[in-house]
């Protein structure tokens, strides 16, 4: 957010001297006017009004230039964020892929042991633990997008804390996607965030279903959750940048980033609420 305002500030400042340029020519001008015994430039000169033509030209020139350097700045941030948010959730899932290969040979050691002293019981309540921690990073590891995988498991824990009883399906790898791994994973991550921000507000029985599919035309996914419903009036709202029907929870920004991401690859997204579920479907053309 610093570098941003960083951005916007030199651009203004660029702006700015620019118009200062302007106003001293013009001081000049009407200096010449008023006082034409006093002016090195005679009233109605054709160097006044060409040299005024080349500042203004100048100007208008500079601020485009200006304008148009700061929004290719702050989207080249953006993308440097989310390539960055990218990379820690898949240091993340290799440094917990990691520590299970390092104890893999730990747990065959424990178990052997409990075999040989015939705590058959220990041994299968042990090995039942170790495969539970097994399969949690198992659940995730089903696409060809690391970025993906990674976020995955990010969100599967955030939903273990927040005693959230999460479904993952993927039926596809995601192995032909053209959308750039952050910008999807900023998508999904920005849609199951939403869906977790919801269930939090229930005392139990909190549900989370994600989906990744693809068909002839598209990848997709779809995330479900049980909790409170969107009512119909605010579908289209929610996608508003700013708009947040829990304020305390965020700055509402992140639908209005989904559907920009989605405008710029040629994606659709649509939403479904009832009292039993709400269902935000997401998909990109292959």
């Amino acid at each position: 957010m610093k570098e941003r305002l960083e951005i916007n500030k030199t651009a203004l400042t660029v702006i700015f001297l620019n118009i200062l340029q302007v106003a001293s020519m013009l001081g000049i001008i009407v200096h010449g006017v008023v006082f034409p015994q006093k002016s090195v430039l005679s009233p109605g000169s054709a160097k006044i009004l060409l040299l005024l033509a080349l500042v203004i030209l100048n100007v208008i020139y500079n601020g485009y230039v200006a304008m148009r350097t700061r929004h290719d700045l702050i989207h080249s941030s953006i993308r440097y964020d989310l390539m960055k948010d990218a990379l820690e959730q898949v240091e993340k899932l290799n440094t917990t892929l990691r520590a299970q290969r390092h104890d893999f040979l730990n747990h065959l050691q424990v178990v052997y042991s409990l075999i040989e002293m015939e705590e058959f019981k220990e041994a299968r309540d042990y090995i039942d633990k170790v495969y539970s921690d097994i399969q949690k990073v198992g659940k995730v590891l089903k696409t060809a997008v690391p970025a993906v995988n990674a976020l995955l498991q990010a969100k599967l824990m955030t939903c273990e804390k927040k005693k959230i009883a999460v479904s993952l399906d993927a039926s596809t790898q995601l192995a032909g996607l053209k959308v750039p791994s952050w910008e999807f994973c900023r998508v999904l991550g920005n849609i199951v965030d939403n869906a977790i921000n919801a269930l939090e507000e229930k005392d139990r029985d909190r549900r989370l279903e994600i989906e990744l599919f693809e068909d002839i035309k598209s990848y997709g996914f779809r995330v479900k959750n049980n909790g409170s419903p969107i009512p119909s009036h605010l579908k289209e709202k929610i996608f508003e940048a700013g708009f947040t029907t829990r304020p305390h929870k965020g700055e509402g920004m992140g639908l209005a980033i989904t559907r920009k991401i989605l405008n710029d690859h040629g994606g659709s997204i649509k939403v479904e609420s009832n009292e039993n579920m709400t269902v935000f479907e997401v998909r990109f053309p292959k």
